[in-house]
C-alpha cells in the first residue's frame, strides 16, 4: 500500500512539475490581440494536428532499468526522448480525435495478446472541456477517450505559437508527456501534393 502511495506521489510531482516548467517558460511572452485572435479562431476550427517531436515517459524502476540496459530507441536520453521517424501524432478534425503515438513506459496491467503496444484511439471524446488562461496565454483542453482496451484522459496545452503538450493517462500504463507543435490540416495536405 505504501509503495502505492509513494509511485502515485512520484508521478503527481512528475506532472506537475513538467506543467510549472513548460507553462512557465511560455507565460513570459507577450502576444498581441490579433495573435491571440487568429489562435483562437485556429482552435475553434478544429481541424488541426499535434505532432510530438520529443517523449518524456514517467520513470519508473522498469523504464530506467530498460534504459540501463542500453535496449532503448536512438536519439536524446531516457526521459527525453527524440521521436523522429515514427507515428506521432493527434488529430482533432471536428469532433472526432484520433492518434497514434508510440509509448514508452511501463503497463500497470492488461494488453491482451497481439496488441497495439502504442498509444491509437479513434472516436468522439467524452467530458470534452476547454478553458483558457490569459495569464499563460494557454489553452487547455481536456477529455476522455477509449478504445477497444483503454481509457484514455488528454490534456492538451496549446500556445498563440501553436507550441503544445500532451499528457496522456492511460487506464492501464503510467502517464506520459509529448512535446511538439500543431499545424492546420488544409496547410498539411497541400504540403504533400
Amino acid at each position: 500500500m505504501m509503495d502505492k502511495m509513494k509511485a502515485y506521489a512520484y508521478i503527481l510531482f512528475f506532472l506537475g512539475t513538467f506543467l510549472l516548467i513548460s507553462c512557465g517558460s511560455a507565460s513570459k511572452v507577450s502576444y498581441t490581440q490579433e495573435q491571440l485572435t487568429s489562435f483562437s479562431n485556429f482552435l475553434n476550427e478544429k481541424s488541426y494536428k499535434f505532432l510530438a517531436d520529443t517523449a518524456n515517459p514517467t520513470m519508473t524502476n522498469g523504464v530506467s532499468a530498460v534504459a540501463m540496459s542500453g535496449a532503448w530507441p536512438p536519439g536524446g536520453t531516457f526521459s527525453n526522448i527524440l521521436l523522429q521517424g515514427n507515428n506521432n501524432y493527434m488529430t482533432v478534425k471536428g469532433d472526432s480525435i484520433s492518434a497514434d503515438l508510440p509509448y514508452f513506459g511501463e503497463r500497470q496491467m492488461g494488453g491482451g495478446y497481439g496488441s497495439n503496444t502504442g498509444i491509437t484511439f479513434k472516436g468522439i471524446p467524452t467530458h470534452y472541456k476547454e478553458e483558457f488562461d490569459a495569464s499563460k496565454n494557454e489553452m487547455r483542453i481536456v477529455f476522455t477517450i477509449s478504445d477497444k482496451l483503454e481509457t484514455y484522459q488528454v490534456t492538451l496545452s496549446a500556445f498563440p505559437n501553436k507550441k503544445a503538450t500532451l499528457i496522456i493517462n492511460s487506464s492501464q500504463r503510467f502517464p506520459i508527456r509529448y512535446l511538439g507543435e500543431l499545424k492546420e490540416l488544409e496547410a498539411e495536405a497541400s504540403v504533400r501534393r
